[in-house]
């Protein structure tokens, strides 16, 4: 009996480990870097790139959408 209840206790303060250990990465990993440190320099970048390259094509798709309804 005591080798079933150590079997029971083993397997749940393994998968509760890794629950919290899982909880906690998600958790640290979705919070925003401090300003001004070279984490928030590059997110910022690559933030800041990715808004032009999405706004250039935007231009670029409605100069196309615009140049299709003169053609009809």
């Amino acid at each position: 009996m005591n080798g079933i209840i150590t079997a029971i206790r083993f397997v749940t303060y393994t998968l509760g480990g890794l629950a919290i250990r899982k909880g906690w990465n998600w958790l640290n990993t979705d919070v925003d870097p401090i300003p001004f440190t070279k984490e928030f320099d590059e997110e910022y970048a690559q933030t800041k790139a990715k808004y032009i390259r999405l706004t250039k094509k935007k231009e670029e798709y409605e100069a196309y959408r615009k140049s299709r309804r003169t053609i009809s």
